[in-house]
């Protein structure tokens, strides 16, 4: 138990968690299919608000929260842009409640209002460059609150829907070919 002297316990379990939720995410980003890469990001989501929560990241805990009640409420019903605005609306009310006023405590708030106005899109192309330049995002929030994991695995999930990207326009290509 010598090694655990002078680790706070929190960050280290924030870490623990976050790394599972990462694996998930990055994993997450080779799906091709929309509605199974929603319902997947609600796993995602519920480990990554409470490994938020242990490392105080709580703009991040409530833009996790958020969104797996979004991903919810769109696996149910249709996605219109009432409901859309009205996500948004909550998620900023809620921040700004919790949140205090810096610019890096409200990334997260930005990344899920940009991804929830976006989620209907049928362009993957377009979902998918909405995925990077959110995860981009995190990666700047997460590095602010030491969630070393997560900052390593918003890179690779950059990477994971960038190859997704690729692989789709080559097989569309492929597709016009025929």
């Amino acid at each position: 138990m010598d090694f655990l002297t002078g680790i706070d316990l929190n960050i280290l379990l924030g870490n623990i968690i976050s790394f599972i939720a990462c694996v998930i995410m990055v994993l997450i980003g080779f799906i091709k299919n929309k509605e199974r890469f929603l319902l997947m990001q609600i796993l995602q989501f519920t480990l990554n608000a409470i490994s938020r929560l242990f490392l105080g990241a709580i703009g991040g805990a409530i833009g996790s929260i958020i969104s797996l009640i979004r991903n919810i409420i769109i696996a149910k019903w249709k996605c219109t842009k009432a409901l859309k605005i009205s996500l948004i609306i909550i998620q900023i009310a809620l921040s700004i409640t919790t949140v205090t006023f810096n610019p890096i405590t409200w990334l997260p708030i930005l990344a899920a209002g940009i991804f929830t106005w976006y989620i209907d899109t049928d362009n993957i192309i377009l979902f998918k460059w909405v995925v990077i330049i959110t995860a981009a995002m995190w990666a700047v929030y997460d590095l602010f609150h030491l969630n070393f994991v997560s900052v390593w695995f918003d890179a690779f999930t950059i990477a994971s829907n960038g190859w997704s990207m690729v692989q789709i326009k080559k097989s569309r290509k492929a597709e016009e070919i025929k």
